[in-house]
């Protein structure tokens, strides 16, 4: 008679789609660098690190809050959002979800610059994970880019939009898994092919049209 096959445990991961552990928090902190497109800076790409910190609590067997910090000291990211997670099978795992992100930044010097910006956007996404073995866990993210609202002031001078639209699409794919003791990291990939890029806000481009913005992605998993 044929054993039946002992499910897989789950492993701590913040992209793989799955609720946390009932009753506890989720964390992370590392760190995300996006390569800036050689259009927006003159044919010289930069690479524009960013601290990350992640956190994520169970509501349910399925669903789960996440939260989402980014900074760069003069600029910075906040968001919040909700995942419903099921298993398909041993190994493969999806989800969808719905995150709003505020971000703001500013540039005072004086006498030089004089500039703030902030925003709101949202990202409908829809998450594929797939354990690879019983420790290495892999996911594929794509997520919509939906403007809701920008503000910009430079002096006196302000530009103000509230018109929701599309501004772009993301793909993210992202390796899990342990690392040292009980510390698991993160390592990925994000591609946004988009019209805007938050972090790039002060540069005031003129181009209207979607630009590719590739990030690198690393976490320490807490």
């Amino acid at each position: 008679m044929a054993q039946a096959t002992k499910p897989w445990p789950a492993q701590p991961g913040i992209y793989f789609p799955q609720s946390p552990p009932a009753t506890k928090w989720r964390r992370s902190i590392g760190a995300v660098f996006t390569t800036t497109p050689p259009e927006l800076t003159e044919e010289v790409r930069v690479s524009v690190p960013a601290i990350d910190f992640n956190i994520q609590r169970a509501l349910g067997r399925h669903l789960y809050a996440v939260g989402r910090i980014q900074t760069q000291l003069v600029q910075s990211n906040l968001g919040v959002g909700l995942r419903w997670a099921t298993p398909i099978t041993n190994r493969l795992s999806a989800s969808v979800g719905y995150d709003l992100h505020g971000w703001f930044g500013a540039l005072l010097i004086k006498d030089v610059f004089n500039s703030q910006a902030y925003g709101i956007e949202t990202f409908p996404n829809l998450s594929v994970g797939y354990r690879l073995t019983r420790d290495l866990q892999l996911t594929v993210r794509s997520e919509a880019i939906i403007d809701l609202y920008y503000k910009s002031q430079v002096g006196s001078l302000a530009v103000e939009y509230n018109k929701r639209q599309i501004n772009g699409v993301a793909f993210t794919a992202v390796l899990e898994q342990p690392f040292y003791n009980k510390t698991h990291v993160s390592v990925g990939i994000r591609a946004a092919y988009s019209n805007f890029n938050w972090q790039l806000w002060s540069l005031y481009d003129t181009f209207d049209r979607d630009l590719f913005y590739p990030q690198l992605i690393f976490g320490f998993i807490l």
